[in-house]
């Protein structure tokens, strides 16, 4: 019995320790949902793993557009969304995103999206992610 419990906890503390290392540098455009309910802009993520979402525009409560990112990067905000989860936030008007798999931090690590690139971007595989 004590056996059968100490395995199924070690298995469980590997699979967690998986994707705790990094982000693999693929795209997550296919997991997200992004809606617009007036002023409210809700990202939902369709599928079974963290994603991250970055996003710019006529934010309602910044004064930095598209371009005016961190790092001479083109997004301005970002959101860390866990699987099945949703995150939103409130626009004036227009607005551009991306999403990889994975998670960000403050910056820019995970994403490569240049200030004067319009918008195109490329997810970067991150720290030990296996």
């Amino acid at each position: 019995m004590h056996k059968a419990v100490f395995i199924s906890l070690v298995l469980v503390l590997f699979s967690l320790n998986v994707h705790a290392g990094g982000n693999p540098g693929k795209s997550a455009m296919d997991c997200v949902r992004a809606s617009t309910d007036g002023e409210e802009l809700t990202f939902k993520n369709r599928c079974g793993k963290r994603i991250f979402v970055v996003w710019c525009g006529n934010l309602k409560y910044s004064k930095k557009r598209c371009g005016d990112g961190p790092k001479n990067s083109y997004y301005t905000k970002s959101a860390n969304i866990d699987a099945y989860g949703k995150n939103s936030t409130l626009i004036k008007g227009r607005y551009q995103y991306a999403a990889c798999v994975g998670r960000i931090g403050f910056g820019t690590k995970g994403i490569k999206a240049s200030a004067n690139n319009n918008g195109s971007f490329r997810c970067e595989r991150t720290g030990s992610y296996r």
